[in-house]
């Protein structure tokens, strides 16, 4: 075996000028009558070698396309591609997306929608990969591979938690781990698990975050799985913090870090010392929190990992700098905390509208800018940095009052619009002749006409998306001209107006009564509810409501976990 390695790596020595020149692979003599399982064999065999690597991966490639067999190709490819530097991955998906787009095969595009989505995942661009994501699913759904179909659950399942739909994560891992329980009880099971149990920690389910933590525990030591008990170790350590036993989240989540660490996870790292800042901060060592707080701002600067609830650390450092009356580190830490709050913005902007804050982003900008313009008088006039210290605090109480006063209004709204019941257009009384140009609409035309329109109101045909005047004019006899006039006059809006609002009744009544519509994407509302687009959607249930259909469902979710 040891004269076959040394005989390829001198023959590709000898044909390294020719690879240099042409892009095409010659399997080498030596190989040629060797079959694909032993090529993946020595691959593996010696993976040190990156100039066997290429040889043995490359002949693996050549041999897979001599088949024409896609699935061959792609496997292939997958192999080198893996073997390969990180540089030249996305490359290998594009060339892995050609084949299976050629093959026409629901189950090979989707499995190569969800390679490139993981590939996007690994390197931290997680909206491109829930975009892969997506696309898989509408092809792999098409499909009976029921081990694709989930694993496509849990990728998109742990985009979802990443980017905040804890709800929406819990519904599709309990799917998965469902599925690989009984299929593949090793770590698709254990991940799911775990993922798990960071949703319910998230969702403030901390008995049921302990329970599928210790089923995670010993599930992981009966299958060997051993590298992943730190993640179900660090788990409670964050459910411990949530439940205010800081010394024991400590104790778990440094027993954790090391693992972490040493692998190279970025954001289990950056999150863990997040944790562990602010176990120490709640037991008043702040002196030993804020180098916590400063490890996850260095990940910032130099991996661009960043998440919403990491922003945290930099409110923590300000506040803490700010108490020892060092102004300089005060004003570094709030930029930083623009630059995480822009860094957040821009990579997850499609999710801006759910991004609640307590403070406005230009005023806390207009601050700093302030106080940093007035910092070099600081040692002429103590007086002036006085003055710049009141107007930064009277400036973020205004922006915290202001903040607060619009998530009371919406509360208000929001009470308003749940106790009220849902009540159907009511008819005015008309007490003058309706006139249409020069014409007088006989008045049993309009009694006639009023009368049919009570009972359009009391069904459903509203909701049919392609629903228009004529249709409306067929149903209650008559031209589309008077039954627009009869509206108006009769219901006090023009009818796409109230078309609309009895769309917007309708899909309100069934978010109250019925749960399962919480959990609707708003592109399924839009459907439920007769519109043409998600955006006309909006327009209208804000309109009415002047509330977002986000925030109307997030209060009704918020109310389910009170009772």
């Amino acid at each position: 075996m040891k004269i076959l390695q040394i005989t390829v790596a001198v023959v590709f020595f000898l044909t390294s000028k020719c690879f240099a020149q042409k892009n095409q692979f010659i399997i080498p003599d030596s190989l040629k009558s060797k079959n694909i399982e032993y090529l993946k064999e020595r691959l593996s065999n010696d993976s040190d070698s990156q100039k066997l690597d290429s040889i043995y991966g490359h002949s693996i490639l050549s041999k897979a396309k001599a088949g024409n067999n896609p699935e061959k190709v792609i496997e292939a490819y997958k192999t080198v591609m893996y073997k390969s530097g990180k540089k030249t991955w996305l490359n290998y998906c594009d060339s892995i997306m050609s084949v299976a787009l050629k093959s026409s095969n629901n189950e090979l595009i989707g499995s190569a929608y969800l390679t490139k989505g993981i590939v996007y995942y690994h390197f931290k661009q997680e909206s491109k990969a829930l975009d892969n994501y997506i696309l898989a699913d509408q092809f792999i759904s098409k499909t009976h591979n029921q081990y694709l179909i989930h694993k496509t659950k849990y990728s998109i399942a742990s985009i979802k938690y990443y980017l905040g739909f804890y709800d929406e994560s819990i519904s599709l891992l309990k799917e998965c781990e469902e599925y690989f329980r009984v299929h593949e009880p090793g770590n698709p099971r254990l991940l799911s698990l775990h993922l798990l149990s960071l949703c319910y920690i998230k969702t403030k389910q901390y008995n049921l975050a302990a329970a599928t933590i210790d089923l995670g525990y010993r599930e992981a030591i009966n299958l060997d799985e051993l590298t992943i008990i730190p993640y179900f170790t660090n788990a409670e350590g964050r459910n411990e913090f949530f439940k205010k036993n800081y010394k024991n989240a400590i104790s778990k989540l440094n027993k954790s870090l090391p693992h972490f660490i040493q692998s190279n996870d970025i954001a289990n790292t950056s999150t863990t010392n997040l944790y562990l800042g602010r176990s120490y901060w709640e037991l008043g060592n702040k002196e030993k929190a804020v180098p916590y707080f400063k490890k996850v701002d260095e990940t910032f600067k130099k991996d661009k990992f960043m998440k919403e609830d990491l922003i945290e650390a930099y409110y923590l450092l300000a506040q803490y700098y700010e108490s020892k009356g060092d102004t300089t580190e005060q004003l570094k830490y709030l930029h930083g905390l623009l630059e995480a709050e822009t860094f957040v913005s821009k990579n997850y902007r499609y999710l801006s509208k759910n991004m609640y804050r307590d403070y406005d982003l230009k005023k806390i900008a207009d601050a700093t800018a302030e106080l940093k313009q007035n910092l070099s008088l600081r040692n002429k006039l103590d007086i002036i940095f006085g003055i710049i210290f009141l107007l930064v605090t009277a400036t973020f109480t205004y922006i915290f009052c202001k903040q607060y006063q619009r998530r009371k209004i919406r509360k208000q709204r929001f009470k308003n619009l749940i106790s009220q019941k849902i009540k159907k257009v009511k008819p005015l009384e008309i007490k003058e002749k309706i006139i249409d140009g020069e014409q007088i609409i006989k008045p049993e035309i309009v009694a006639a006409v009023s009368k049919k329109l009570e009972k359009f109101e009391e069904s459903n045909l509203y909701l049919d998306k392609d629903f228009n005047l004529s249709k409306m004019a067929a149903i209650v006899d008559c031209n589309t001209r008077y039954t627009s006039r009869i509206i108006s006059e009769t219901r006090n809006k023009k009818y796409i107006e109230y078309v609309d609002d009895l769309r917007i009744e309708f899909i309100i009544d069934k978010l109250k009564n019925d749960s399962k519509y919480r959990n609707y994407t708003i592109k399924a509302l839009t459907e439920e509810a007769g519109f043409k687009s998600p955006q006309k959607f909006k327009e209208a249930f804000t309109k009415a409501t002047e509330l977002t259909p986000l925030y109307f469902i997030k209060e009704l979710k918020r109310q389910d976990y009170k009772q």
